[in-house]
């Protein structure tokens, strides 16, 4: 009996404490003060923006819910397995990829490939009959505004680290005058036009003179880094080249307008309560 009144007793500071994890409530779905520390972490935001970003995403699972779409854990491998098969890597390998470049851990990961599927289900159910096809005008005006995006240079001038221990390679790259015989270099002149898509991207967004973060070697154990040099002749592409590119980025971007507009009135007829926000 009085074990049973020592229970009763603490239940309500248990309680409390449960409360007290929570941050935000929209309608019957919860947001905790855990999960906006760990989207905080990912997304480098401020509390406002991730606070926003996380009130969208159940605002999405709730809109799910009444269309009845749902996500299986085996849509999501065999996305992942397809994104390591066009990166010609392994499903490890594009784990360890993501938690170098994006910092996301594999459950991280698969949480964010969870809700990238879930939006594209929820795009085709809400959006796809308000898409319309752009003219000719609205092709040359959207490639006009954005032609510094489409700029790529001729080739790229690195210097390939290569080692089988990361952590090794890890001490190089913040130490580069370090001698550490099992850390290899190759100085390359990449041609973008022969290489991986995903690659050009990620060596275009690291400026000259520094690392990218540190990648599995593709295709083969160990690991690697790329110390851009240099970024030769820099050019734009004519529209009819990329033509099909900036039509997808048209669509992109007017996908997104009609979900944001879509879920913006749902959040004003949602029942929000912001009950704290970490400090």
């Amino acid at each position: 009996m009085n074990k049973l009144l020592l229970l009763f007793s603490f239940a309500p500071l248990l309680f409390a404490d449960t409360i007290g994890g929570i941050a935000v409530t929209v309608d019957d779905e919860t947001i905790t003060l855990y999960e906006i520390k760990q989207e905080q972490e990912i997304s480098k935001q401020n509390i406002k923006n991730t606070v926003d970003q996380l009130i969208r995403e159940k605002l999405e699972h709730i809109e799910a819910k009444k269309r009845n779409i749902s996500v299986s854990n085996q849509e999501v491998l065999d996305d992942l397995n397809k994104m390591a098969e066009q990166n010609n890597m392994t499903l490890t390998q594009l784990f360890e990829a993501m938690s170098s470049v994006r910092h996301l851990s594999e459950s991280q990961t698969k949480r964010k490939t969870k809700e990238k599927i879930l939006k594209e289900k929820l795009f085709n159910a809400i959006a796809m009959s308000q898409i319309e096809e752009p003219t000719e005008d609205e092709i040359q005006e959207f490639y006009e505004l954005h032609l510094s995006e489409y700029q790529i240079p001729k080739s790229i001038d690195t210097v390939v680290y290569l080692c089988e221990d990361k952590n090794a390679l890890q001490q190089k790259i913040s130490n580069p005058m370090m001698y550490l015989p099992q850390v290899t270099t190759q100085n390359q002149t990449l041609q973008t036009a022969k290489m991986n898509p995903r690659l050009v991207q990620l060596l275009m967004k690291t400026s000259d003179s520094s690392f990218t973060p540190i990648l599995p070697q593709m295709g083969k154990s160990g690991h690697m880094a790329f110390y851009v040099l240099r970024k030769n002749e820099l050019n734009s592409p004519s529209l009819e080249v990329i033509r099909p590119q900036v039509q997808n980025q048209m669509v992109q971007a007017n996908r997104e307008q009609i979900l944001n507009d879509h879920f913006q009135r749902m959040r004003l007829n949602a029942d929000v309560k912001v009950l704290r926000l970490p400090e």
